[in-house]
C-alpha cells in the first residue's frame, strides 16, 4: 500500500462513522452509502502524488468526493429508472387500447370538442387554449387578460359545458 494509500486509509478510518451517516443522509440507504464509502477510498487512494500535495484538508477533501460519489449514484440511479421495465407502464400492452373502435370513438368526440370550442369567441378559445396547454395557471391567464381569476374559472366551466350539451346533441 502507498503511502498515500495508507493517509486516506486513515482518514476515512477515523470519519468512517460520520461519512456513512453523511452518504446514507445523501443516498437515503445505508448500503449504497457503503459502497459510496469504498468508492471514495479507491478514488483517493488512485490519486497521484501531485494531487495528493495540492490537499490542503485531507478529511473535508474526503467528505467532498464522498458527496460527488453519492450524486453521481443518484444521477445513475436515475437514467436506470427511466429505463428500467418495471417502470413501463402495463397499459401499453393491453388490448384495449389498440381498440380501433374505442379509437374513431375519441377521435370523434374530440373533433366535436374542437368544433364547439371553435364556435366560442376568440377569448375564450384563447383562454381554453392557453388552459389545455398546461402551462398556464388560470391566476396567469387572468393576469394577462387583466381580468379576475374567478372570471376565468367561470368561462372554462362555460366551455365545459357548452362541450357537454354540443356532445349530447
Amino acid at each position: 500500500m502507498s503511502q498515500f494509500a495508507n493517509k486516506w486509509s486513515q482518514v476515512i478510518a477515523q470519519n468512517q462513522a460520520k461519512l456513512l451517516a453523511y452518504l446514507s443522509n445523501i443516498l437515503r440507504c445505508p448500503y449504497l452509502a457503503e459502497d459510496a464509502l469504498q468508492d471514495t477510498f479507491i478514488r483517493l487512494s488512485g490519486m497521484s502524488e501531485n494531487q495528493n500535495y495540492q490537499v490542503k484538508n485531507a478529511t473535508s477533501y474526503a467528505y467532498q468526493v464522498a458527496r460527488n460519489i453519492a450524486i453521481d449514484m443518484l444521477r445513475k440511479q436515475t437514467r436506470e429508472a427511466w429505463v428500467d421495465i418495471e417502470c413501463v407502464q402495463t397499459e401499453q400492452f393491453n388490448d384495449d387500447n389498440s381498440n380501433i373502435e374505442k379509437r374513431y370513438l375519441q377521435r370523434q368526440v374530440s373533433q366535436q370538442v374542437n368544433k364547439t370550442i371553435n364556435k366560442l369567441s376568440t377569448r375564450h378559445q384563447n383562454v381554453v387554449s392557453f388552459y389545455r396547454s398546461g402551462k398556464m395557471k388560470q391566476k396567469d391567464i387572468a393576469k394577462m387578460y387583466q381580468i379576475s381569476p374567478t372570471l376565468v374559472n367561470f368561462m372554462l366551466k362555460e366551455v365545459v359545458q357548452s362541450c357537454k350539451s354540443e356532445l349530447a346533441h
